[in-house]
């Protein structure tokens, strides 16, 4: 599979690098992120499933201090409802990296409303996912490429 070259984007403190796709790196801001912002993460992730093509993500919330509120878990919960089937069939997995009990809370509470449709782990941090992406890559039968190797090694 050939890595699509995009640019790293930055919107309300968002970061999307998926300059090693088929691995997408999306980092939450520290701070709680507002209901515009919560709708262009979800305008972006529907982006990449509508793709079609086999992906894996990294989900980086460890700075965040605070859950995202109740409107935005349902708002993720009817996204899941529309985007959930495609997103089954082509994403393929997702490493958390969360730090505070709160956030693996609201974490367990949108999944136990709605079930992912994509199989999810948390993790400490990139080193300590590392091994689970190699593995569901390596269950797709997807190469490692040398920029998802610089992604796994170049953060913490």
């Amino acid at each position: 599979m050939i890595a699509e070259a995009r640019p790293v984007v930055h919107q309300f403190g968002l970061i999307f690098d998926e300059t090693a796709w088929p691995l997408a790196y999306v980092r939450f801001p520290s701070k709680p992120l507002s209901d515009d912002g919560f709708e262009y993460f979800i305008a972006r992730y529907t982006a990449m499933v509508e793709r079609q093509r086999p992906f894996a993500t990294i989900l980086d919330s460890r700075g965040l201090t605070t859950a995202i509120t109740a409107h935005q878990r349902k708002r993720l919960t009817e996204w899941f409802d529309v985007t959930g089937e495609l997103a089954g069939e082509y994403h393929f997995g997702i490493a958390v990296l969360i730090n505070h009990a709160l956030i693996r809370g609201a974490l367990k509470a949108v999944t136990w409303v709605k079930p992912v449709p994509v199989p999810i782990m948390p993790f400490g941090s990139i080193a300590d996912a590392a091994p689970w992406v190699r593995e569901i890559f390596g269950a797709q039968r997807i190469p490692i490429t040398p920029d998802i190797e610089l992604l796994l090694a170049g953060r913490s």
